[in-house]
């Protein structure tokens, strides 16, 4: 916008939205949604209810907020946009409460004075009863324990499982779990659209406040009209209406022969230049260098026998003529012992281990480089991600860079096979990506150990491919 041109950072962030500027209508129209309804329960919308104290109901009925979300919701399943509700509930005999209250005596103060309050399977904790009748038997509704709809639940699987790109977020309370949602989806990588006048909490000031704190930087805000108005823009078809299917019995029969569900399913069709990605995982000098600082691991001598760097080399290569974007992973720790290998916690331990490998893995050493005959490989613009411990997910942004690409499969290969392979590998089947393991593009301690390990990969979490196969089928892209 030309009037913005002499203003700065600060003028722009009090005045103008971000998003608006940005264009994020032209995206949402083009992007696979899911409307969020979260904690619409009777305990607080109800007059009634156990926490009717908090008032959200009487701000409900002021701005029409059960009433917007019964036409947002109507207006996303005519366009086939899954709709998946919250309900936030604590378990019985006091055993948790809110989020946070670790405190003996906070939590017994809580008790005392809401006794009943989230608790599950209770009239209060069940969908407020005038929205009742805008479920559907299609909808998923997931019970939360925290106020972000994120954590202890499946839902980034779900998403992933739905290629969802952008949310459309409504429900209570817009200051708590509306807002902690939202900023979660946003560190996600995901657009998340806060439908203003679908949401409620304990006043009109406190609820203004938290849009316009979302507004600034973290996700666009639109209220219910603008959203009906651009849903029927929305240019994304719908999920198609019935899952595939497979014959039970010859899936049976397959097993029985000592096939795995990899065998049966059609992994190729996962397979795409737009939504795959490609992750090496610690091709590091002191894994692969007969001079490393884990030279003893003997990953470095199972490499060179199966080939393995030179199958790097060729996959990496093969996905990127291909568009797929390719991804490197390595993994350090901090300097003077600060951290160390994962789940070390105990201080002797540590020590111990110091003693025997000092430099081990330490960031910024020849050690943790990209192991010198791949690192000329390493296109322009290729991210090497850092980690902290076995998974390339834990601690990392890469969740949030595969999501924002809309990526839905992995091929992955790396080492070492049995340790942060496979950690990689089964966090990315949790999370809802379709993963490939590179069966001889991967090494670790010896034959045994890396094959034990891909079996376990390839039983249940995903299919087990080798280098030639997997070269045939991205060369066909």
């Amino acid at each position: 916008m030309a009037e913005t041109e002499k203003m700065d950072a600060g003028q722009i962030l009090e005045q103008y939205s971000l998003y608006e500027l940005a264009g994020w209508k032209d995206y949402f129209k083009q992007a696979p949604a899911v409307l969020l309804v979260i904690d619409p329960q009777n305990d607080v919308l109800d007059e009634k209810g156990t926490l009717s104290f908090w008032n959200v109901w009487k701000h409900a009925r002021e701005n029409g907020a059960v009433g917007n979300m019964k036409r947002v919701i109507a207006a996303c399943r005519a366009r086939g946009i899954p709709v998946i509700w919250a309900k936030q509930y604590r378990l019985a005999g006091g055993r948790d409460v809110f989020p946070g209250t670790f405190d003996g005596d906070l939590l017994s103060l809580i008790r005392t004075i809401i006794p009943n309050a989230f608790m599950q399977d209770t009239w209060e904790t069940e969908i407020y009863d005038e929205l009742l009748e805008a479920m559907d038997e299609r909808d998923i509704v997931l019970g939360k324990h925290g106020s972000c709809m994120f954590e202890g639940t499946n839902l980034d699987k779900l998403l992933k499982s739905l290629g969802t790109r952008a949310l459309i977020v409504t429900g209570v309370l817009t200051d708590f779990c509306v807002e902690a949602t939202v900023r979660s989806a946003c560190d996600r990588g995901l657009l998340a659209a806060t439908v203003s006048d679908a949401c409620a909490t304990e006043n009109r000031e406190i609820h203004d406040k938290a849009l316009k704190r979302l507004e600034r930087l973290i996700g666009p805000v639109i209220d219910t009209e603008g959203m009906l108005a651009l849903l029927d823009e929305y240019e994304v078809p719908p999920l198609p209406e019935e899952p595939r299917s497979f014959d039970l019995q010859k899936v049976g029969e397959s097993l029985g022969q000592g096939l795995s569900l990899n065998d049966i399913v059609e992994w190729a069709d996962y397979i795409s230049a737009e939504k795959t990605a490609f992750l090496v995982v610690d091709a590091q000098n002191d894994n692969l260098h007969e001079k490393g600082s884990l030279n003893f691991v003997g990953a470095w001598k199972h490499a060179r026998k199966t080939g393995a760097v030179e199958n790097v080399k060729k996959l990496a290569e093969a996905c990127r003529s291909k568009g797929i974007r390719v991804f490197w992973i390595k993994q350090n720790r901090l300097a003077e012992g600060r951290d160390i290998f994962p789940g070390t916690f105990d201080s002797k331990l540590m020590e111990l281990v110091h003693g025997a490998l000092p430099g081990a893995f330490l960031g910024d050493t020849w050690d943790t480089d990209i192991y010198d005959e791949l690192k000329p490989v390493i296109a322009g613009g290729e991210l090497v991600i850092e980690k902290p411990g076995w998974s390339s997910f834990e601690g990392t942004a890469l969740q949030r860079y595969l999501n924002d690409l809309g990526i839905d499969t992995l091929i992955v290969c790396g080492f070492l096979t049995d340790f942060c392979v496979e950690s990689t590998v089964r966090q990315a089947s949790d999370l809802g990506f379709f993963t490939i393991v590179a069966s001889d593009a991967c090494a670790t301690s010896n034959q045994e150990d890396h094959d034990l390990a891909l079996a376990r990969f390839d039983r249940l979490i995903g299919p087990v491919i080798s280098t030639e196969v997997l070269l045939k089928t991205i060369g066909g892209l």
